[in-house]
C-alpha cells in the first residue's frame, strides 16, 4: 500500500491531480479540505473533482511521516502525516491522511480516503 500511495502522491506532488486518482476503486469515497468538504461518491465523481484541480496544485516537494499500514485479511488502512513545502524550501500547510484500501481482484485499490489540514 506504500508504495501505491507515494506513486500516488508523487504524481500530485508534480501538479497531477489526476495521477492521484488512479488507486481509487469504482465505487470509491473521498473527503478532504481542499473543495471536497462533502463526501465525493464513484471513481467517476472522483475522477471529475481532480480534473477540477489541474492547473492548482502547485509542484512540490514531500515527506510522508509517521505512515503506518494495518492489514486485516482483505483491507488495509494507511494512516499518514503529509508535509509539503515549496520547490525553495518554503513549508506548506501540514495534512493527515487516512486512506482504506481493499484487495480487488488481486490489486489494492482505495475505497475511502480522507484528508484533513492538521490546525494547530
Amino acid at each position: 500500500m506504500l508504495d501505491l500511495e507515494k506513486k500516488a502522491l508523487d504524481s500530485w506532488a508534480m501538479g497531477d491531480p489526476l495521477g492521484y486518482a488512479e488507486n481509487f476503486a469504482e465505487n470509491a469515497t473521498y473527503f478532504d479540505d481542499i473543495g471536497a468538504q462533502n463526501r465525493v461518491n464513484g471513481n467517476a465523481a472522483l475522477t471529475a473533482y481532480f480534473k477540477s484541480l489541474e492547473g492548482k496544485i502547485p509542484t512540490h516537494n514531500y515527506e510522508l511521516v509517521d505512515p503506518k499500514v494495518q492489514v486485516f485479511d482483505n483491507v488495509a488502512i494507511l494512516t499518514l502525516r503529509y508535509n509539503a513545502s515549496t520547490m525553495d524550501n518554503q513549508p506548506g500547510p501540514p495534512w493527515k491522511s487516512t486512506s482504506i484500501y481493499k484487495l480487488i481482484n488481486g490489486e489494492w485499490k482505495v475505497v475511502h480516503a480522507n484528508w484533513s489540514l492538521i490546525k494547530n
